[in-house]
This record gives structure tokens, sequence and C-alpha cells, in this order.
């Protein structure tokens, strides 16, 4: 048999495999759109082990067993890892095509939402590193970031004290101007060089940005018992949101809070300078 006859039946078994493997897919995926909000949860739970029978590619069976058969966090673990194994089986030949645009090709979409969901479970479980590295790779399979893992990974960053990569995502998202992006430039910049010249740009662009933020940060105003419900750009609202999630961040960043104070006061006094 000559090399290209042997060539062509190996690449023809493979593509019929292929063809066979999308096939049961799409079978799979047939089943599991059987299920309705009529549905028990028990009823959900079988529909989607015989979608998984069928194939066990089918991601959004695995993100079904995640919800709704799950007693604990390391039950939705399993799932959701099973989810993302499933979807980086069936995307292994258009990684490095789709790399960077993963979200805009639509039946990824399950696949990173397993990734999210499984970056922010694996994180309650105390699996830092582990948590981190999920999302820092599902941020690099869609730079675009439709569903706002890069404000998720900043406070794992900042919280494990990772200021450098941090600092190097922040980059990435430097013409993003929001209170998350902005106050985490402020903060890595003085965890990494101190009392600088970024630190103090970065300070007064937070501070433009949304003033309301410091005196939280500060303890000059005292935190609502219940969060606003809808946070507007700039106001307090948003101040208190921002601070009901990152200012734990800012408390346990050495010396981050009495730069902060330095600062104001600095500021004031300058502009009390100003109007003598």
């Amino acid at each position: 048999m000559s090399a290209e006859n042997t060539e062509f039946i190996v690449d023809q078994g493979q593509k019929d495999q292929g063809d066979a493997s999308r096939g049961k897919l799409s079978q799979a995926i047939d089943v599991l759109q059987t299920t309705t909000g009529e549905h028990t949860q028990e009823e959900r739970v079988a529909i989607a082990q015989r979608a998984l029978a069928i194939s066990a590619e089918c991601v959004e069976a695995w993100l079904l067993l995640a919800r709704d058969d799950s007693e604990g966090d390391e039950d939705t673990r399993k799932y959701l890892q099973e989810a993302v194994n499933a979807g980086d089986r069936l995307f292994a030949d258009k990684k490095q095509e789709w790399i960077g645009k993963f979200w805009q090709v639509p039946q990824t979409r399950p696949y990173m939402q397993a990734r999210s969901s499984l970056g922010q479970v694996l994180w309650e479980l105390e699996q830092y590193d582990e948590a981190i590295t999920v999302l820092q790779e599902t941020l690099q399979l869609n730079l675009g970031d439709h569903q706002g893992i890069r404000y998720i990974l900043l406070k794992a960053l900042l919280d494990t004290s990772r200021y450098e990569d941090a600092a190097s995502m922040v980059d990435i998202y430097d013409q993003e101007q929001t209170v998350l992006m902005l106050y985490g430039k402020l903060l890595t910049a003085y965890m990494l060089q101190g009392d600088s010249l970024m630190a103090r740009s970065a300070f007064l662009a937070a501070r433009k940005y949304n003033p309301f933020v410091l005196d939280y940060l500060l303890h000059l105003r005292m935190m609502p018992q219940k969060l606003p419900k809808q946070s507007e750009t700039g106001q307090e609202s948003e101040a208190i949101r921002y601070c009901a999630a990152f200012g734990d961040t800012w408390d346990n960043a050495e010396g981050a809070i009495g730069y902060l104070r330095a600062q104001k006061k600095l500021r004031q006094d300058k502009e009390a300078r100003k109007m003598r």
C-alpha cells in the first residue's frame, strides 16, 4: 500500500470518527433540550444523565448536573471540572484559531460559563492557586471578556498579594475607566512602587472618578446596613458597592490605607492653600 493511500485511509478514518462524535453530541443536546420548567429536579438530572450517556462532550449536561445534582461545593466542582474537560476535548482542534475570541463563537459559551463557575467554586473551596489559574486561562481565551472575568480575577490576585500579576492584567485594560480598574491600578501601583509618581497619578485618577470611595475606605463614612440595589457611576452608591467587595482587600494590604489617608490630606491641604 502506498504512503499516499495510507495517509488517506488514516485521515478519512479520523474524519469519520469526528463526524460520528459530532453526531452523538447533537443527539445529546437534542435530548437535553427536552427539559422544561415543568420538569422536577430529579427529572432534569435524569435527562442530563441520558444526554451524557450519548455523548460525554455535552458541556450543557454537566452544567445542569452542577446546578441540580450537587449537595455541596465539592460536588459542584466535580461536575464543573467534567464540563471544562469536555469543552477542552471538544474545542481542542480550534483552540489556537479561536484563542482570544472564544465568546464570539456561540457554541463555546457553555464551556466558558463552566470555566468561570469552576474558578469561583475553587475559590470558595480555598483552592486559591487553582482558581486563579482557571480564571487566568479563561480570560486568555476571551480577552474581550464578556463575562467580567477580569473583575473576579482582579479581586483574587489582590487578595493573594499577587500585585505584579494584578498590575499586568490592569495594564491590558488600561483604557477602561471603571471604579474597579482605577482603584485596582492605584492599589497595585502603591504596593509595587510605594509613594511613586505612578501611585500619585493613579490616586488622582481614582479620586476624580469617584471620590466617595476614599471616604468609605478611610471609614469617614459609615457603610449602610443594606447595599444599594443599583450603582451609579461616580456616585456614592457605586462607592458603597465597591467597598463592600474590596474594602477588606485594602484593609489587608500593608500600608495602603495609610497611604490613602496621607494622599487625601496632602490634596486637601494643597487645595486649601489655593483658596487663601
